[in-house]
């Protein structure tokens, strides 16, 4: 269950830094995101 919400959260992190009016939080910050968020996906599915 803790692994949805870790999910939950960093998908919420990939828009969140995608709408941001920071540029090098948009260009850094959501990638990174995005591949946690893909990671606890496939822990998740585990």
């Amino acid at each position: 269950m803790a692994m949805w919400v870790l999910t939950g959260y960093f998908a919420r992190g990939v828009m969140m830094n995608g709408i941001s009016r920071s540029k090098p939080e948009r260009s850094l910050m959501t990638p990174v995101s995005l591949v946690l968020a893909v990671l606890s996906l496939v822990a998740a599915h585990g």
